[in-house]
């Protein structure tokens, strides 16, 4: 078990980490600014025994340096032939191309980490090790002897450390300040999960209305401001924005249109049924009450006390934080990658 531990370890820190053996190409003399390149736009020939597979920047990453990453992550089980198909193991062309792109993106965070002066002293490194290695039981010795199996070295290994602790600090700094969830947030994330609007208690709207002339009661869409309205949902427009601007309420200036928390049962019936698809903010419109047009924009829901929701709270927040974590890391890559042009050798993975 302690050894499945530590090769997952491996695994997963060689996908995002950078490549041991991939080269830095020189810097402008007379810009110092780096060099941009690009990878060859040809395919490897049969006879290629490495080369350039993909570049990010002036970072390079090696076609051996992909093949050692394959190796890793299968526990030496599949690998990689310059033509593109996978051998050995149960490795999918679909699982081989996210672990190129974990490398990409590990060169992207590793040119990040250069750029905002981050640096681990050997002393630290060591540190860290240790502790890692303490918490699971092994011994140097023991790692030592797993390296070998898998045809690597100490220091293949203290590289690739060092590599996912600059990582984590560069994701420490840019990332995880974005991530930040509010109760609302949790609660309807929870609501969209499980569907129990059984437990929701009340329901916070924004309402704008609308009242349909007579002359207009049987085509009431043809109505003029039900379409600037829509237009002005489509268009993105502050829905606060447009209550104050088309919302015939008389207190529609003083209240903005926010309404007293409503129970379901207060609720249109086909605003109750949207409830566990809806998002934050989201606006529901128009709905025909008599002779008025609604909007409404869902601001949340309170769920009952006692209700599943409360008695496993925190596990539900760590979930939305772990996805919109995710989501924000996601972002930050793929904008990154196009800013340094990654790119990679035309190289189609089949089994």
């Amino acid at each position: 078990m302690k050894k499945f531990i530590f090769l997952a370890f491996l695994g997963s820190t060689h996908l995002l980490n950078s490549c041991i053996s991939s080269n830095n190409m020189n810097q402008s003399l007379e810009t110092n600014e780096p060099i941009i390149t690009l990878a060859p736009n040809t395919p490897f020939d049969s006879n290629t025994i490495d080369g350039i597979l993909a570049t990010v920047g002036d970072q390079v990453i090696l076609f051996s340096d992909f093949q050692q990453a394959i190796q890793v992550a299968t526990q030496g089980q599949s690998n990689v032939l310059p033509s593109g198909q996978i051998v050995g193991g149960s490795l999918t062309p679909a699982q081989a191309n996210q672990v190129l792109d974990g490398l990409i993106n590990q060169k992207v965070l590793q040119v990040k980490a250069v750029e905002l002066g981050f640096d681990i002293s050997e002393d630290e490194l060591e540190s860290r090790i240790q502790e890692f290695l303490k918490q699971r039981g092994l011994t140097e010795s023991s790692l030592q002897s797993q390296l070998s199996q898998m045809g690597r070295s100490v220091d293949d290994y203290r590289s690739e450390f060092k590599n996912e602790l600059l990582k984590q600090q560069v994701i420490g700094r840019i990332i995880s300040p974005q991530v930040t969830v509010t109760d609302d947030e949790i609660n309807n994330f929870y609501l969209q999960q499980t569907g129990s609007v059984k437990q929701v208690s009340t329901v916070k709207l924004r309402s704008l209305l609308l009242k349909i002339p007579e002359n207009l009661s049987s085509n009431p869409n043809s109505f003029r401001p039900i379409q600037d309205i829509e237009k002005g949902i489509s268009a993105g427009e502050d829905f606060t924005d447009l209550v104050k601007k088309y919302s015939m309420a008389s207190d529609a200036t003083e209240t903005e249109g926010l309404l007293p928390p409503r129970s379901l049962s207060e609720l249109p019936p086909v605003l109750r049924e949207k409830l566990s698809n809806l998002k934050i903010n989201q606006v529901v419109g128009p709905i025909y009450i008599g002779s008025s047009a609604f909007f409404f924009q869902y601001l949340g829901a309170n769920f009952s006390t006692g209700s599943d929701l409360e008695k496993n709270y925190g596990n539900w927040k760590a979930k939305l934080q772990e996805i919109k974590f995710t989501e924000r890391l996601g972002e930050y890559l793929n904008a990154e990658r196009s800013k340094l042009r990654a790119n990679v050798r035309p190289f189609v993975l089949a089994k």
